[in-house]
């Protein structure tokens, strides 16, 4: 990979992991499309994971205080069982048909709250929902990469205050990408190989995570409602694009 590549992908972790921490998600989708440029599509999962792995949790870090640790872990309980299951079937899932479900699922999620109720409802009530989602969003994110449009309202419903919110979803979603991680590992992907990328990956993603964190705390609880409306909506819109177009 070349030096020019190595620095694209590096501003493009920054900025998403700054998006992330002010708007509660979005970095993800951002790094995975430029990925996807330079990468052969079997390395860019396991790649990303550990690029988000650190954006994640440097955000929950610095935002420690603000973490609601029974979601937590009610959420990572099954992640890593489900994770295997999802390792193991991997190949069956025809990712284009997943992608496209997950994003309509964010769209539904954003402009028809009722129909977020009614499917949550499905899988329990109150908190004991986010263990069913821990196992859904464990199991699709190793063929799919990418969950977190899909189960972020779910936090967002459950964290009305933004800072919780966001601190908790991004220590949540460490231990998915801690799975994630683990899973490819004992797989066989040799992370070494890409020692350089995730180096610049990773400290790009800390800079942007210290700058948007920043951000965060200044935002009104409106403005934030409306930022992670907007920034769902762009981000699903552009799954479905991408998928039905390229």
């Amino acid at each position: 990979m070349s030096g020019l590549e190595l620095c694209l992908i590096g501003v493009a972790a920054l900025f998403g992991s700054a998006i992330a921490a002010i708007a509660g998600l979005g970095g993800g989708i951002l790094l995975m499309a430029v990925l996807l440029q330079f990468l052969d599509p079997l390395e860019v999962v396991p790649i990303h994971g550990v690029i988000q792995l650190a954006s994640n949790s440097s955000r929950a870090v610095i935002l420690r205080d603000d973490v609601d640790w029974a979601v937590v872990w009610r959420f990572a309980l099954l992640l890593l069982p489900a994770g295997l299951a999802g390792l193991l079937v991997a190949g069956i899932f025809p990712v284009e048909v997943g992608s496209i479900l997950i994003a309509l699922f964010a769209l539904l999620f954003v402009w028809w709250p009722q129909g977020l109720g009614k499917i949550v409802s499905c899988l329990g009530s109150g908190r004991r929902t986010f263990i069913p989602l821990g196992a859904i969003a464990g199991f699709l994110n190793i063929p799919f990469g990418v969950t977190g449009p899909a189960v972020a309202p779910v936090f967002r419903s459950e964290l009305p205050l933004r800072t919780a919110m966001v601190a908790t979803f991004a220590m949540a979603q460490t231990f998915g990408h801690l799975a994630k991680v683990m899973l490819f590992a004992v797989d066989g992907f040799v992370y070494l190989d890409q020692l350089a990328l995730l180096a610049i990956g990773i400290s790009a993603v800390i800079v942007g995570t210290w700058f948007g964190t920043r951000v965060l705390r200044n935002l009104s609880e409106q403005l934030f409602g409306h930022l992670f409306r907007l920034v769902l909506t762009v981000i699903a819109i552009r799954v479905i694009f991408i998928t039905l177009f390229s």
